[in-house]
């Protein structure tokens, strides 16, 4: 049997074995990687775009840890209902968008050549019916060489996540049944606030203070029934995310924090 199927089945064997409990579930040091670093990545949001109910979001994984493990899959924490995940255009990939009815998606490469050191993978595409929000990630390193250690009476021991580098990036998530146009307003600031504290997408306090000031205006145009008021801070909003994000030195807005509060900008103003 040729090496290429094997992997391929060890990857979609290892990938029916998702755990029914993730949050407590942690990188364990005792592995011996014969003086390797851990896998270590970036996961970059190429782009945003929303297309009415659906939001199609592109990501690219970087392996960036000097001396670390290869990457063999990225997992991604998606709540909202999966319409599509378009096949990478280069290497060898199996995209699901369910496992064990679990809601995470899953890019798998199952070529013999890992994404090493240095090495980015091609654009991973997601089409999801919802909005941008905040989600968890788990970058999975290669596992033919370091085997998930699955027991199928605790499941919280699958090695496929206990071995992950995890964090958070920008994800489909529902719009509540319950959502009002202020409702969504008080959400988006708070994703602002998310963007401008802990996860340090936005680098400029100046700018956060200035897209904050133009949400609150927003928020006081809704409250007093101004639609066309609130439309045009929102617009003022995605205006000055658009001019301070960009590769130019400068610029204060990453492209994580442009593709979460834009989008959500123009889906708001879409409704009023």
């Amino acid at each position: 049997m040729s090496s290429r199927l094997l992997r391929c089945r060890a990857a979609v064997a290892c990938l029916a074995l998702l755990p029914a409990t993730l949050a407590a579930q942690r990188r364990t040091p005792e592995r011996d990687l014969g003086g390797q670093q851990p896998l270590g990545v970036r996961v970059h949001v190429r782009s945003a775009t929303l297309a009415g109910d659906s939001v199609t979001i592109v990501y690219a994984v970087e392996n960036v840890r000097a001396g670390g493990e290869d990457f063999s899959a990225l997992l991604l924490a998606t709540p909202a209902p999966v319409v599509r995940m378009p096949r990478p255009a280069r290497l060898e990939w199996v995209t699901q968008p369910r496992y064990r009815k679990r809601k995470i998606s899953a890019w798998v490469l199952v070529e013999n050549e890992m994404l090493h050191t240095g090495q980015t993978s091609p654009d991973l595409t997601i089409v999801a019916r919802g909005v941008p929000g905040l989600v968890r990630y788990w970058a999975v390193p290669d596992l033919t060489a370091h085997p998930p250690r699955y027991i199928d009476e605790d499941e919280t021991q699958d090695g496929y996540f206990v071995f992950a580098d995890t964090g958070t990036t920008v994800g489909v998530v529902p719009v509540s049944a319950r959502a009002t146009p202020a409702s969504l307003a008080e959400r988006l600031s708070l994703l602002l606030r998310r963007a401008c504290g802990p996860l340090g997408w936005i680098g400029k306090a100046g700018i956060c203070q200035s897209l904050d000031v133009k949400l609150a205006h927003a928020r006081a145009a809704l409250a007093a029934g101004d639609r066309v008021r609130a439309r045009h801070e929102l617009g003022a909003f995605v205006n000055e995310l658009d001019a301070q994000h960009g590769p130019q030195p400068g610029k204060a807005v990453s492209d994580a924090a442009h593709a979460l509060l834009s989008v959500n900008a123009a889906y708001l103003a879409a409704l009023l």
